[in-house]
């Protein structure tokens, strides 16, 4: 709501304009309101308070506001008592609303949207680590003038342990989310089970592939001396 007041008699005339552009955002007068030359910008979004005009207050009701509704207004009033201007300046706050945060492979991601003024981001890590983390801060902007940001820095194995917190800024208000990285004793321990794993297999393929080969020359031999028989049976004389 942007308030404006003024001075209570007969014949009131109010406008409220917009300075950037000089638009034209709610007028009333002959007893009501008149919104024929009304901006389109701010159409189906504005209202008085018409039960408490006559006493004074027009102060204006901006509905669905949004980015561009920031800046500086003009509130006009004229009864048969005077006249009086008032601005007014609006300003905007999207305060950062949520922190999102999530593991990647080796990357650490931290995020939010829908903010306004431009948010700021900062990672710290619990406990203090001299790592310097390898980051790389996007500020992206929508359509409705809001702002996205994101960061998603590497993380290294040499810091195992460390709880990585990200934080969220702005003018009016913070946000932080935190994420866990598993102690590297556990990494080793989940390496060494992987190596198992995999030596364990190349070795009962290579035990196969052996019996295999045994058992093939256990033919070979079988069959030689079968053949030697032969010959011997066939070389033998008559009775």
């Amino acid at each position: 709501m942007l308030p404006c007041s003024l001075k209570a008699g007969d014949e009131i005339i109010v406008y409220w304009i917009y300075l950037q552009g000089d638009l034209r955002v709610h007028s009333f007068y002959q007893n009501q309101d008149q919104l024929g030359h009304q901006d389109q910008n701010f159409r189906g979004r504005t209202a008085l308070f018409n039960d408490q005009i006559s006493r004074g207050n027009v102060s204006l009701l901006l509905t669905e506001v949004k980015v561009q509704d920031q800046g500086k207004y003009n509130c006009f009033t004229s009864t048969i008592r005077g006249t009086i201007n008032s601005f007014i300046n609006l300003q905007i706050d999207a305060p950062v609303s949520k922190v999102s945060i999530s593991q990647e492979e080796n990357r650490i991601i931290c995020s939010s949207e829908g903010i306004y003024p431009q948010p700021e981001l900062s990672w710290s890590t619990i406990p203090p680590s001299n790592t310097t983390l390898q980051n790389r801060t996007t500020v992206q902007r929508t359509v409705e003038k809001l702002y996205s940001i994101s960061s998603s820095p590497m993380v290294s194995d040499d810091d195992p342990g460390l709880t990585y917190s990200c934080t969220i800024r702005t003018q009016r208000n913070n946000m932080t989310a935190t994420i866990s990285k598993p102690g590297d004793l556990l990494w080793r321990i989940s390496n060494i089970f992987m190596t198992f794993i995999q030596h364990h297999l190349e070795s009962g393929q290579s035990g196969r592939h052996e019996e295999e080969q045994k058992e093939d020359k256990g033919d070979d031999m079988e069959h030689k001396e079968e053949l030697s028989r032969n010959q011997e049976h066939e070389g033998e004389p008559d009775d």
